[in-house]
């Protein structure tokens, strides 16, 4: 049998009185509404149901939202990302990442810029083969909310990892360069960065072709100079 219920206070609940807990994780609804519960109290929770990965609540008071949001939830020992549903999230993009970086080190590197909502995934490297359709690349997404929503994240970041350092960079926007920050291409593909490492003898042919024209165009010049000297003076 069903279990139904009327109307009651369900009518007053909004989009801001929503969370969702822990996508991607193996728990249940019911050990998910248990822990929320010892945050907020079980009877302040009017809805539950797994939806996208996730268990989506609804509670009683947008407040109670927000402390859940705030506080994060722990179910048999496993932490849980809680993320209300009114905040919009931002995708963010991490490159250069090798394989062995751990997605701990990443979350906590993270963390100091706004709240980790969604596990991070590996992005696969595109290989048409059915044999290399499980390659990774050095890439991996994740979303958050932000410290700044009003400023796009474009940093930079480096690890050691047995006697190497690494640089990691994460975007939320636009591929941009780290170098001179416009967009459209990576700092390896800097049309500055190849300027500044052509060989000054390359830096200087430019400047040695200008002058050899003038040298040309001033020895024209005096040429033309004798010769009208020359007409107007006839020996």
């Amino acid at each position: 049998m069903v279990g139904v219920v009327g109307g009651g206070s369900f009518s007053t609940l909004t989009r801001k009185n929503g969370i969702k807990v822990g996508a991607g994780s193996p728990c249940s609804v019911e050990e998910v509404c248990l822990a929320v519960g010892e945050i907020i109290g079980h009877g302040n929770i009017k809805s539950a149901a797994r939806m996208n990965g996730a268990v989506v609540l609804f509670v009683e008071k947008v407040e109670h939202a927000q402390q859940v949001v705030e506080k994060g939830v722990s179910v048999n020992g496993l932490f849980l990302q809680v993320s209300p549903l009114t905040l919009p999230s931002t995708k963010i993009m991490l490159s250069n990442v090798p394989p062995f970086i751990s997605d701990e080190f990443l979350i906590k590197e993270l963390s100091r810029h706004g709240k980790v909502v969604s596990p991070v995934k590996k992005v696969l490297s595109g290989c048409k083969s059915p044999l290399l359709k499980h390659v990774v690349s050095h890439r991996r997404q994740l979303f958050m909310i932000l410290n700044r929503k009003d400023e796009e994240m474009n940093l930079r970041f480096h690890v050691r990892v047995d006697d190497f350092d690494y640089v990691l960079f994460a975007t939320s926007g636009q591929m941009k360069c780290f170098g001179c920050g416009q967009e459209g291409h990576i700092i390896k593909m800097c049309p500055d960065k190849a300027e500044l490492a052509k060989p000054d003898s390359e830096k200087q042919q430019p400047v040695a072709a200008e002058q050899g024209k003038k040298t040309i165009v001033r020895r024209m010049l005096w040429r033309e100079t004798l010769l009208m000297l020359r007409r107007e003076n006839p020996p």
